[in-house]
C-alpha cells in the first residue's frame, strides 16, 4: 500500500514523499499499541520480493502463475542452461508481480545438489538504488 507523506514548511507544501507499507507477514504485536506491525519502504519491497520467489505456482488460490517455483526444481538444476533458465523465469516473475522494482538481476548459484543461493538485485521506483536480497532455498528429505 502506497501512502503519500506530506513535507511542510512555513505552512505551504514544499513536497510530497511516497510512503510504501506492507503488513509485517509473521503478525508480531507493537510492544507498545497492540496491534499488528507493518514493514515501510525498503523493507516492505525487499520482504514482497523474497515471498514473490519462495511462492510455489498454484498455492495462491485464483492466482495459479504467481510465485517462482524455486522449491519444485531445487533438483533439477544441475547444469548452466537450466540455472539460466529459472533466473530469466524469476526475473521476469519480479518484474511481473511486483510493480515497484526496475532494474531486477538474479544471481544463481548451486553448490550443492540440495541447496540454492539466489541474490536478487533491483532498484526501487522513484527511491533507493541498487537493493539486495540474499537468502538460501534447502530441500530437505
Amino acid at each position: 500500500m502506497a501512502i503519500q507523506t506530506e513535507i511542510v514548511n512555513n505552512a505551504k507544501i514544499v513536497s510530497t514523499k511516497e510512503e510504501w507499507r506492507d503488513l509485517d507477514l509473521f503478525f508480531k504485536a507493537h510492544p507498545i499499541t497492540g496491534d499488528v506491525t507493518v514493514k515501510t519502504d525498503t523493507d516492505a519491497v525487499k520482504r514482497s520480493v523474497k515471498n514473490i520467489i519462495l511462492t510455489n505456482h498454484f498455492e495462491r488460490p485464483f492466482k495459479p502463475n504467481f510465485g517462482g517455483s524455486v522449491r519444485d526444481m531445487l533438483f533439477e538444476l544441475n547444469t548452466s542452461r537450466k540455472l539460466r533458465k529459472v533466473q530469466n523465469r524469476l526475473k521476469e516473475t519480479i518484474e511481473a508481480f511486483e510493480p515497484r522494482v526496475e532494474d531486477v538481476q538474479v544471481i544463481l548459484k548451486n553448490e550443492d545438489s540440495n541447496e540454492l543461493n539466489i541474490t536478487i538485485h533491483y532498484s526501487i521506483k522513484n527511491g533507493i538504488r541498487t537493493q539486495q536480497v540474499d537468502f538460501t532455498v534447502t530441500r530437505k528429505r
